[in-house]
């Protein structure tokens, strides 16, 4: 009888540790930015829609929105991403264009008031990116990207903020 109880229990042990070694071998052990990437390729998107200013943005389905209620300025909006260790913000806004800025203009514009490394122009629109500062003090590991369209006499503004080893994924 001790024998047949021993070889139950070693194969019941032995199930278990197989069961074990499956379910653990299921696990995602890839870095963050790797999973994100995947998660930002397969996600499904969400569509704002700001009534006053009448523009739409598409933003994933995983990030938060925050509530219009948080928010004092009516063409802002604010969808992010936050984990314990890192923060993924996707900002709209608009911008009167009081001085009636060309695109080139502009472009030259908020690319020194942002330091940004990075320009490309297209037609009415502009893309900017570069080191994040906030308040003139850089913020290590995080980038921005932003575009900026210009329609009659206002900008139209999306500004993306990550961290640095997630550029990849975004």
């Amino acid at each position: 009888m001790t024998i047949r109880r021993f070889t139950v229990l070693a194969i019941l042990l032995a199930l278990l540790v197989n069961i074990y070694m499956v379910w653990r071998g299921y696990e995602d052990h890839r870095a963050f930015p790797e999973k994100l990437e995947d998660a930002i390729r397969y996600c499904r998107m969400r569509t704002y829609h700001n009534p006053q200013y009448d523009y739409e943005v598409q933003y994933p389905a995983f990030f938060e929105q925050l509530p219009d209620s948080l928010i004092n300025e009516p063409s802002f909006s604010q969808f992010r991403y936050w984990d314990n260790w890192v923060k993924i913000e996707l900002n709209t806004f608009v911008l009167p264009n009081e001085d009636s800025l060309s695109t080139q203009e502009g472009m030259h514009h908020f690319a020194l008031l942002h330091h940004a490394d990075k320009q490309i122009r297209q037609n009415d629109t502009f893309l900017l990116s570069g080191p994040l500062y906030i308040d003139g003090s850089e913020i290590p590991d995080y980038r921005y990207h932003s575009k900026y369209v210009r329609h009659r006499n206002f900008w139209f503004v999306q500004i993306l903020v990550y961290p640095v080893n997630c550029e990849r994924a975004l």
